[in-house]
């Protein structure tokens, strides 16, 4: 992971939940950002695809509620999910080994439409057929 220092950063972002009862303040920019294709996340996101960036640990505060699910169903703060306790959006979680110290944030809960485009696309051969062939950031083959 690129070293990042958020101090240096003058960029502080909101994320808020769908009720606004759930608010994650983030300051710098983020580490990574990607869009993904796969099953999981279509099922995560509730749509085709999810686009999430990850900031570090440091940079992030969490205000507000919320309830949390783990990934393998032991609770592991490495793999979970947390969610507004009151209207189940605002999701953020924790990646374990991809990304280790860091929190993702699903891009949408920000609402800025400069938001920063993902670095890669993870076009999985699951995606939805509508979908077609891929196009833009560089994207990566499922296997």
């Amino acid at each position: 992971m690129p070293e990042h220092n958020p101090a240096l950063s003058p960029e502080i972002r909101q994320s808020l939940c769908e009720c606004g009862a759930l608010r994650l303040t983030v300051r710098g920019d983020p580490v990574h950002v990607h869009a993904c294709t796969c099953t999981r996340c279509q099922r995560a996101s509730g749509s085709a695809m999810t686009m999430s960036a990850w900031f570090p640990e440091t940079a992030v505060t969490i205000e507000g509620d919320y309830i949390t699910w783990y990934y393998s169903g032991v609770e592991d703060p490495a793999l979970m999910a947390g969610f507004c306790r009151i209207c189940g959006g605002g999701r953020f979680f924790r990646t374990g080994d991809y990304l280790p110290g860091t929190i993702g944030i699903a891009t949408g809960n920000f609402a800025d439409p400069a938001f920063p485009a993902p670095d890669h696309i993870h076009w999985w051969p699951d995606r939805p057929l509508w979908l077609g062939a891929p196009h833009g950031p560089t994207t990566l083959p499922g296997n």
